[in-house]
C-alpha cells in the first residue's frame, strides 16, 4: 500500500545553502540529520525513503517537514534544567582526577570532593566523563563500591 508523501513545499536558493551548509558543516547532529532531511524531501525523496535514510521514524520525518513549511526551523528549542553542579574549572579537575584510574573513576569522588567541596555522584562523574570524551556508554564502566 501506497503511504502519502510530504515534501519541501518550497526552497529558496539562500535556503538551500543554509542546508547545504548546515549538513556538511554543523556541529550539532540532530541539525545536520535534519538538514539531510529537507534536503531529501527538496528533491522529492519519498517520506520512506527519507526515514531509512535517517533512521527515524517516517512521523518524524512529516514533522520536520511540516516544522520547515511553517517556520524553517531546524534546532531544538532550549530546555530548562538543573544549572551545572561545577563550574568550567571544577569540572575539569574532577574530569583529571576521574582519569586517573580509568578503569576505576569512583575511586577519586573523595578527591573530588576534598578539591572542590561539592560532592557528585557516580553517574554523574561518568556523565562528564563521557561528555568529555565523547566515549559510548560500555567503554567507561564504574564499578558498584562494595559495602
Amino acid at each position: 500500500m501506497n503511504m502519502p508523501n510530504k515534501f519541501i513545499e518550497a526552497l529558496s536558493d539562500k535556503d538551500y545553502q543554509k542546508l547545504l551548509e548546515n549538513y556538511q558543516t554543523a556541529t550539532n547532529f540532530r541539525v545536520r540529520n535534519r538538514s539531510q532531511a529537507i534536503l531529501l524531501s527538496f528533491q522529492k525523496y519519498p517520506v520512506d525513503e527519507i526515514a531509512r535514510i535517517c533512521r527515524v521514524h517516517r512521523t518524524t520525518i512529516g514533522i520536520w517537514i511540516d516544522k520547515w513549511n511553517a517556520h524553517q526551523q531546524l534546532e531544538d528549542k532550549e530546555r530548562s534544567g538543573r544549572p551545572p553542579t561545577f563550574n568550567l574549572e571544577e569540572q575539569a579537575k574532577a574530569i583529571e582526577i576521574g582519569l586517573k584510574n580509568p578503569k576505576f573513576p569512583h575511586r577519586g569522588l573523595g578527591e573530588i570532593e576534598r578539591t572542590t567541596g561539592k560532592e557528585i555522584s557516580q553517574s554523574t562523574l561518568k556523565r562528564m566523563l563521557k561528555k568529555r570524551l565523547s566515549l559510548e556508554t560500555n567503554q567507561i564502566r564504574i564499578v558498584e563500591k562494595n559495602g
